[in-house]
């Protein structure tokens, strides 16, 4: 059985081949899409604030009243510095968008 560049493999096969879990490879794919679209994947909390307009300590309780996932890429409590996902800024926006009465 010979094997061309157009055969495939589904991301189970795949990742049984390269020994990842394939959650692994869906993430893995998801991020090289994000990349090639332009995408931004992360956002500070400062550029949230001027996104939705707001404090930083109303963003801080946006996500904590939503108990959203975030990255703490900072060190200790002095050299904090948190990214959100944006599929997480994505969500909280559906969720709070509202209709004018």
């Amino acid at each position: 059985m010979s094997v061309s560049s157009n055969d495939s493999l589904s991301i189970a096969e795949f990742a049984s081949l390269f020994g990842f879990p394939a959650d692994a490879i869906v993430a893995a794919v998801e991020a090289q899409r994000q990349r090639r679209s332009g995408r931004q994947p992360y956002f500070s909390i400062r550029q949230l604030a001027d996104r939705w307009v707001c404090s930083i300590p109303q963003v801080y309780k946006i996500l904590q009243s939503s108990s959203a996932k975030i990255v703490n890429v900072g060190e200790g409590s002095k050299r904090k510095k948190v990214l959100v996902p944006a599929d997480v800024v994505e969500r909280l926006e559906r969720a709070r968008v509202e209709k004018m009465a």
